[in-house]
């Protein structure tokens, strides 16, 4: 979604969730992130801040498998650190981060397979009682 270019109190709860998000890939860290600032910026408490970041979360969760917050501070720092590198010119590191990033989705991916797996053989387990 892209910014408008209206004042942020005006900014719809996709519009402010979207500014957020921009911010977010910008600094590179979610907590980075003031939300008292944010807050005070859109008009909004500093509650409905925290409420639109764990959206914010979940979204990226559902773009990767079972991802929560952390994946999305991973996912964040990562990018942050290619594009520096990019623009470095250090393209070989940039590529072995982006290489170890996809090594940690997967892992972190087959892991919650694996504990989905572990969950359906205990509900068997016990239905079968």
């Amino acid at each position: 979604m892209e910014i408008p270019a209206k004042p942020p109190e005006e900014f719809t709860y996709q519009e402010r969730r979207a500014d957020l998000l921009s911010q977010i890939e910008d600094l590179g860290h979610p907590k980075l992130l003031n939300q008292s600032e944010q807050a005070e910026r859109f008009g909004v408490s500093q509650t409905q801040i925290h409420k639109d970041l764990d959206r914010i979360a979940e979204s990226s969760r559902e773009h990767v498998a079972d991802r929560d917050r952390r994946a999305l501070t991973v996912e964040s720092v990562v990018n942050r650190a290619v594009i520096g590198l990019l623009r470095e010119e250090k393209y070989r590191k940039a590529a072995r981060t982006v290489m170890e990033f996809d090594e940690w989705c997967q892992e972190f991916q087959e892991l919650e397979e694996l504990a989905a797996r572990i969950s359906a053989l205990e509900e068997a387990q016990g239905g079968g009682r």
